[in-house]
């Protein structure tokens, strides 16, 4: 009989389940711990589906939802609660950030700036994360981590999402306009930065024309490159 796969609350809660329990195991980080990976992407790259192959290969953990589960844990609050600020760009961002507008849902988005950061550098000092999204390039530091950025053409994104949600091409257009312009204001917002700055990453791949098993091989050999010792370590 086929096991039935696992829903993806389940995957959520079981990365964050084992990365609270390497928080009470190891109280300081090894002092030469793995590097980390940031995947940036635009809407309909498949940034993400190449992170998770990088590090199943890499046998690095994998933070995408399951990043929001570990900052809502860290917070112990519903995720759903958090969801209206992750990588989303509220009018009220700014001011919310600089902590002057109240939330009327017990949570703010001064909240999720601070339980993101706290998770994040949790995670990046303990290393051996493929972290997806958010900006994490512009936080973590750059000697501790390969920045990843991932862009394809818009007309094919706008094909492939028609495609795989069953809509009309103007909706798909509209669907990836509105969260590529998110995506871009939360970077800007909260790290001051242009999410398309070259500055900001160590490697563009092209998902257009580049397949997404060469993608991953591409990262792996960067990481193993740049970080052997590191990566050897965790790799065996």
């Amino acid at each position: 009989m086929e096991r039935a796969p696992r829903s993806v609350d389940a995957i959520v809660d079981a990365q964050v389940q084992r990365w609270l329990a390497e928080r009470q195991r190891i109280g300081t980080p090894p002092a030469a711990p793995p590097p980390v990976i940031t995947v940036s992407r635009e809407f309909g790259a498949r940034g993400a589906a190449v992170g998770k192959l990088v590090a199943d290969r890499l046998k690095f953990s994998f933070w995408n939802r399951e990043l929001l589960g570990a900052i809502a844990a860290h917070a112990r609050v519903d995720p759903a609660m958090l969801e209206r600020f992750d990588e989303h760009h509220p009018s009220v961002l700014a001011e919310t950030v600089s902590g002057f507008i109240p939330s009327a849902h017990g949570v703010s988005q001064l909240d999720y700036v601070r339980e993101l950061t706290l998770v994040v550098r949790d995670l990046a000092a303990r290393g051996g994360a493929v972290l997806v999204g958010r900006g994490l390039n512009f936080m973590i530091d750059p000697g501790r981590a390969l920045r990843v950025r991932f862009v394809c053409p818009l007309d094919q994104r706008v094909q492939e999402l028609a495609e795989r949600d069953g809509i009309s091409t103007d909706d798909a257009r509209a669907t990836i306009a509105e969260a590529d312009r998110d995506r871009r204001a939360f970077v800007r917002d909260l790290y001051g930065r242009d999410i398309d700055d070259p500055a900001g990453y160590d490697l563009w791949i092209n998902t257009g024309t580049i397949a997404l098993d060469t993608a991953a091989d591409l990262i792996v050999a960067a990481v193993r490159a740049r970080f052997p010792q590191a990566v050897r370590t965790v790799t065996g």
